[in-house]
């Protein structure tokens, strides 16, 4: 292999190992961070057969109630839920999602409370009984959702 040849392989090899990396940090920066008690307390109940509950809480320190509710009404309605009943000064939520290929709704009930100077986020999910729900997918929404509160 003659040195020009060598060089062009060199470039793109090193190329290629700054793309993926950039990829690797693109993909760190859009997940939870690492501790978030969003996904420690997650939980699931059910079954596909008989319909599932997903619910998970999360403390955020600092950001007091008012913003954290005014933020998450914008980013459920933003990422496609339909309030069905909001009650600002109770901090709940009703909001659902249609179903594809379904005349069903996805419910989820959100809750902002005060906690120590911050505020605790609240969510629950049902999927009836048919449709089929990952938790991981379930969690990672979540935890998705309550890291852009406040924000």
């Amino acid at each position: 292999m003659n040195a020009e040849k060598h060089g062009v392989l060199r470039i793109f090899a090193i190329s290629a190992v700054g793309l993926i990396t950039a990829m690797f940090l693109n993909g760190c920066a859009l997940a939870p961070k690492a501790g978030n008690d969003c996904e420690k307390n997650f939980a699931a109940e059910g079954s596909f057969f008989s319909g599932k509950r997903f619910i998970t809480t999360s403390v955020l320190p600092g950001i007091v109630p008012e913003k954290a509710y005014d933020s998450l009404y914008k980013i459920l309605v933003s990422d496609g839920f339909y309030i069905q009943n909001s009650d600002k000064e109770k901090k709940a939520i009703s909001a659902f999602q249609n179903v594809n290929l379904s005349d069903k709704k996805a419910p989820l009930n959100a809750r902002v409370e005060p906690i120590n100077g911050g505020s605790k986020v609240s969510l629950v999910f049902i999927a009836s009984a048919g449709i089929y729900t990952p938790e991981s997918g379930a969690r990672d929404a979540f935890c998705r959702i309550i890291a852009r509160v406040g924000h």
